[in-house]
Order: C-alpha cells, then sequence, then structure tokens
C-alpha cells in the first residue's frame, strides 16, 4: 500500500521525536454547523466513551475533526495531535500541540 502515500510529513518542523512516540488515543469531535456543544467520541485502550461537550478544544472553528493523540515516551513528553478538518466543504490536516487542560478535560488526567 506504499504507493498510495500522497506526502509525508516531516516532524522537525515542530520539534516532536517521533522515533520515541506512541498513539494513544483517537478523538473525533462530531459538530452540528456552528452548533455549541459537540459529541465527542473517544477511542482509547480498546475501549470507547463518548460524552456531549464544548468545542473548546475541536480544532475545527465550525464543524467536524478526528484527531489522533500522539506522546513521546518519557516523563514530561510532548503530546500533538495529528487532525483531520472539516471547514466549509474543505478537508484540511494540521498538526496541533495539546495542552494539560486537554488531556485532563478529555482522559480524565
Amino acid at each position: 500500500m506504499r504507493d498510495s502515500l500522497l506526502a509525508e510529513f516531516e516532524y522537525d518542523q515542530i520539534d516532536f521525536e517521533v522515533n520515541s512516540s506512541q498513539q494513544f488515543a483517537t478523538v473525533i469531535f462530531d459538530r452540528k454547523e456552528d452548533d455549541d456543544k459537540t459529541l465527542i467520541t473517544i477511542f482509547k485502550n480498546g475501549k470507547i466513551t463518548q460524552m456531549d461537550g464544548d468545542n473548546r478544544f475541536n480544532p475545527s472553528a465550525r464543524r467536524h475533526s478526528t484527531c489522533v493523540y500522539v506522546k513521546e515516551e518519557w516523563q514530561d513528553g510532548k503530546t500533538i495531535k495529528i487532525c483531520t478538518i472539516q471547514h466549509k466543504g474543505i478537508t484540511l490536516v494540521e498538526v496541533h500541540s495539546v495542552s494539560e487542560e486537554e488531556l485532563s478535560y478529555l482522559f480524565g488526567r
């Protein structure tokens, strides 16, 4: 399937150690256009958790997004999220930093 690869991201652009990192969760923010609330679905450790939440950690200004959370594998390692975002008929791929507040809100840390 490597033939289907269209582009590859260079992590040195964001100061993240890709060789010592692990994906640990996938989160779907299912938001109706411009709604104040979103249905948040979290896939982590083989379990699915859903909650109605606000949009403060949804990277899409108006619609849906799906984010894969990745953490460097050492104490105090950085966490990033790699997101596909729906916005005004356009699908974007973005990488965002993740705060402790976001980790606590979504994963109860």
